[in-house]
């Protein structure tokens, strides 16, 4: 089938192209379609079920990585992406998720679900393939949010409250462990990437000056009221050029005071270091896996 063009919300069709088109569904059409990416190249045999993983686990790192996570629902994502997601700005990463990446970890944990609730007999692909069937080659027309529920109910065999209470139209974090236990698997934390201090703020080199470029929400440098586009000269009263170069020998809890331009004035804003929050994950096998979960992880990874 032909996600989008073919299976793909009421609201886009038919097609008008001088207008923007409004749906809450685009978690749907373009994060089923991201999920799906990876998951053919594994079950083609191109790409093995480790890398697979490894895949995986760095798109759950890329959305539980997002203070916007937690402000704007995918559903919220879907519906604004002509006025935010290509509007992009410096605030999009504290303010907005992407609907295709958690989309996608959504469409996980749903095809993990019926797997599991089916006994293996179905999918994620058996619902895509009945709504295929039922409202563009019957019905010749899109589906409504509600009646794609609906079809996911009905392959899954139960009721999916909680996934769009919790996950879809609200604020909480996937259950990861929860949906890939299922399978035998598990997340595990791996140490941050990078050992400096974390001042909550990026900056670069625009025209021979350091500007700052991303502020994170609720860390040490959106508290102490550093802002986009200020202009750094120094820390600790030593002129830098580099900002990770200047924390080079700092740790976490140390104070340090930053001197900056801010429209013509001189500030000097004093700030302390916190360790780095950044969160990477991998998926590994839980210590003893049963049968039924090995069987679980074979139709939805097609190991043999």
């Amino acid at each position: 089938l032909w996600n989008v063009k073919r299976l793909r919300p009421k609201a886009l069709g038919p097609f008008d192209y001088q207008q923007e088109n409004y749906t809450t569904s685009l978690w749907i059409a373009e994060g089923f379609t991201s999920y799906y990416d990876n998951l053919i190249l594994r079950r083609a045999g191109l790409i093995s079920a480790e890398n697979y993983l490894k895949l995986l686990a760095a798109d759950i790192s890329q959305v539980e990585n997002l203070p916007g996570r937690k402000i704007q629902t995918v559903t919220e994502a879907s519906f604004d992406t002509w006025i935010k997601f290509y509007r992009p700005n410096e605030n999009s990463p504290n303010a907005t998720i992407s609907y295709y990446v958690k989309g996608s970890l959504i469409a996980l944990c749903i095809d993990l679900l019926i797997i599991q609730q089916s006994k293996c007999k179905y999918n994620l692909d058996e619902a895509m393939k009945r709504t295929y069937n039922r409202y563009y080659k019957t019905e010749n027309r899109g589906y409504t949010e509600q009646e794609f529920r609906a079809a996911l109910e009905e392959i899954a065999g139960c009721g999916l409250n909680h996934i769009y209470e919790q996950y879809i139209n609200g604020l909480e974090d996937l259950d990861y462990n929860h949906y890939l236990g299922y399978a035998g698997l598990r997340l595990r934390v791996c140490a941050p990437e990078s050992k400096l201090p974390a001042t909550g703020f990026t900056a670069a080199l625009n025209n021979g000056k350091l500007l700052v470029n991303y502020v994170e929400r609720n860390t040490a440098a959106w508290h102490a009221g550093i802002n986009v586009n200020d202009e750094l000269l120094a820390v600790n009263g030593n002129r830098i050029h580099d900002l990770e170069k200047s924390l080079q020998h700092q740790l976490p809890g140390d104070s340090i005071e930053i001197t900056l331009i801010r429209d013509g004035r001189l500030l000097q804003i004093p700030l302390t270091l916190q360790h780095q929050h950044k969160i990477k994950y991998s998926i590994e096998e839980v210590a003893e896996v049963a049968e039924w979960q090995m069987a679980v992880r074979n139709k939805w990874l097609k190991l043999y």
